[in-house]
């Protein structure tokens, strides 16, 4: 292991201590309570889920009944606005489950108990651990979309001084096949 592989590991494992003593509840507070997240993460969720629940029978019924009621206008059936209504309310709906679902987790890992606690410190750590190797792993991506020789010298010095840890991570980066999607 090169010297950058032990500089990765200490800082991975300081990340990790700092979640461990913020505790689940507060890293997900962080990350996941923070609104910008939140309104990410619903956009991502009608995005990806959108168009198949809009395949359901019900819903596809509900859409078409909504837009009988414009059909009289032709500005509105051309826009498609009972399409627009069921992207706002999915989104509307998918915020709220995320901020509900993360009260109740911060709720219970808060809680007084022994055994909560070791879960909530373990989970922080866990947690702030994959929340920083995933920001890792979206620099890597991001030096491999620039390219060039911005990411042949990387490369070189990955080669070079990570051969163990560093490298693997980046010539096999998991956010390449997530993001070529």
């Amino acid at each position: 292991m090169g010297y950058g592989d032990w500089i990765f590991l200490g800082a991975l494992l300081l990340v990790c201590g700092l979640g461990a003593i913020l505790g689940f509840g507060k890293v997900l507070c962080m990350f996941v309570l923070n609104k910008i997240v939140r309104i990410i993460l619903a956009i991502f969720v009608c995005y990806t889920f959108g168009g198949m629940i809009l395949g359901i029978p019900f819903v596809n019924q509900m859409l078409k009944d909504l837009a009988a009621n414009w059909a009289h206008i032709e500005f509105l059936t051309k826009i498609h606005l009972e399409i627009i209504i069921y992207y706002i309310a999915l989104f509307i709906i998918t915020m709220l489950v995320v901020w509900i679902v993360s009260r109740i987790i911060k709720g219970i890992s808060e809680a007084k108990a022994l055994p909560i606690k070791i879960i909530n410190k373990v989970g922080g750590a866990i947690l702030f651990g994959a929340f920083a190797l995933a920001i890792m792993l979206l620099v890597f991506q991001i030096i491999c979309w620039i390219g060039g020789q911005t990411a042949a010298n990387f490369e070189n010095t990955l080669y070079i001084n990570c051969p163990a840890i560093l490298r693997p991570l980046y010539e096999h980066n998991p956010m390449r096949a997530l993001i070529e999607m």
